[in-house]
């Protein structure tokens, strides 16, 4: 601040003006310390209500009254059905000719009903055919497969 501004600040407040506002100032500052320690206890409040609420997890709802449920809803029930690998292996057995993956694809979700909620099935079944774990698959080209030959004779 200027010496001028300075001056003139002093002239146009009062002794009392600042008794006032030092007052105001203590006041904020314990505020200020007050909610923080409030902020600290409503954390722990609500680690331990999320801490009650995962315990009760394994009981019925109606036990677990009012009690706000946060992320997934309850887990679905999988559906029983062939694995995707012995559905695929099906399909390349019956046509016995090499199939690019779109066409597996299509064999296994028609023919087959394998039924799916997947985005992008024909990527799943790539990734299978080509990590191939369980060696069911030959690779005879590049995106073509058909059955190994220990597959081909199981059935």
């Amino acid at each position: 601040m200027k010496r001028k501004d300075l001056a003139s600040l002093m002239e146009s407040v009062s002794v009392a003006d600042l008794k006032h506002l030092l007052e105001v100032k203590g006041k904020l500052e314990a505020l200020t310390q007050k909610k923080k320690e409030l902020e600290k206890n409503l954390a722990e409040v609500e680690r331990r209500i999320a801490a009650l609420l995962g315990s009760a997890r394994g009981l019925p709802a109606a036990a677990v009254q009012g009690a706000a449920r946060k992320g997934k809803p309850g887990v679905r029930r999988r559906i029983a059905q062939p694995s995707l690998a012995s559905v695929i292996a099906d399909v390349l057995r019956e046509h016995r000719k090499p199939m690019k993956v779109n066409d597996i694809a299509a064999a296994v979700v028609e023919k087959k009903k394998y039924r799916t909620r997947a985005r992008d099935f024909k990527s799943q079944i790539r990734i299978l055919l080509y990590k191939n774990e369980k060696k069911w698959f030959k690779k005879v080209a590049p995106g073509l497969f058909t059955i190994a030959a220990q597959q081909q004779n199981a059935k």
